[in-house]
């Protein structure tokens, strides 16, 4: 027999397995009753509509970015506006580079959070939160 310093052992097959340990419970799986699954049927409609609003959030985002990489000037005005805590600006510059959506800004003196988001009063599923040092 081949013994190992590792904590996990092969089985005859080579499948890794780790040992249960006294006091551990794994969760119980959900067994089917009458022949059903337990849980409902799979719907993927809110799941795609999410994914499509999700590239909004994307497309918004590529604006700020694309004006970020594309001028040094607006890189340094931000920054400019963000170390002096000059909100208004802050957003205003954001708000140049085309972006339409919801967002919240956090910056401190090591970088800037934006959290970009199309929530509305109706929907909300989807947040895209973008984090730049400088």
């Amino acid at each position: 027999m081949y013994y190992s310093s590792f904590p996990y052992g092969f089985d005859s097959r080579q499948q890794a397995y780790m040992p249960v340990h006294p006091g551990y419970m794994a969760m119980p799986t959900p067994t089917p009753q009458n022949g059903r699954s337990p849980y409902p049927p799979v719907n993927t409609r809110k799941f795609s509509e999410s994914a499509n609003r999700f590239k909004q959030v994307l497309n918004q985002a590529n604006l700020f970015i694309g004006t970020l990489t594309a001028s040094d000037d607006f890189a340094r005005r931000l920054m400019d506006a963000a170390q002096r805590s000059d909100q208004k600006e802050v957003e205003r510059l954001v708000r140049s580079t085309g972006v339409t959506i919801k967002y919240t800004l956090n910056y401190t003196p090591s970088g800037i959070r934006i959290d970009f988001s199309n929530s509305d009063a109706q929907n909300s599923c989807c947040v895209l939160r973008m984090a730049l040092s400088w």
